[in-house]
């Protein structure tokens, strides 16, 4: 029997807000003026994982403070046309007027997550970033972070996401996850055997709470 749910907690990129684009020209941006050949699509296949972690996957940990400076100011200049995915605001509302309570743990800087969600009009009682922790997604320190904030069971958080860095992440803390496909633009490996609940749209995530 699943645990009763009293926090519903969310990733960020491709879950509340659609910001690959702008993540695209900041990475080639920030590629080309390094000289680095490393195409957008190998940077985003591990999308969900801490930066110094993506740069160590392809290979890229000697150019990781010229690479994240780079980067970082080139999503942060371009910030205004991050878009929130339909639904987002509604569904943090719903949270809410439910009597849960709310969080985005992510994978982004706090430099770059803080001032988005206010721009954006995205809020939750709390926000944990790549930096407010030794190691972040797929570990768990995040999840410990949050239940010990909150006095969570791990059980009690439903962690809605689109990658499977997100997933692992919510089975190493033992929190319950949703898989949120956006109408099939988020997928995960064909060969995952992992049970999964999935939700198309962001509104159909309050029937899991």
């Amino acid at each position: 029997m699943t645990t009763v749910v009293r926090h519903v907690s969310f990733d960020l990129d491709g879950t509340l807000i659609d910001s690959f684009d702008v993540m695209r020209e900041s990475w080639e941006a920030a590629t080309r003026e390094l000289g680095i050949r490393c195409g957008f699509e190998r940077y985003r296949n591990y999308v969900g994982l801490p930066f110094d972690r993506i740069l160590d996957n392809l290979g890229l940990s000697d150019m990781r403070v010229e690479l994240a400076s780079l980067y970082f100011a080139g999503t942060r200049a371009r910030q205004d046309r991050i878009t929130v995915v339909e639904g987002a605001a509604e569904i943090l509302d719903k949270v809410r007027q439910r009597g849960f309570g709310s969080s985005v743990i992510t994978s982004k800087p706090r430099a770059n997550a803080e001032p988005l969600l206010r721009d954006l009009g995205l809020a939750v009682d709390l926000l944990i970033c790549a930096d407010d922790v030794a190691r972040g997604k797929p570990d768990p320190m995040s999840a410990h972070l949050l239940c010990s904030r909150f006095d969570l069971a791990p059980a009690e958080v439903l962690y809605v996401g689109d990658m499977v860095f997100d997933l692992q992440f919510a089975i190493n803390g033992g929190l319950q996850f949703l898989m949120f496909t956006n109408q099939g633009r988020n997928r995960l490996p064909a060969n995952l055997r992992n049970p999964l609940r999935t939700v198309a749209t962001l509104a159909e995530v309050a029937s899991s709470f």
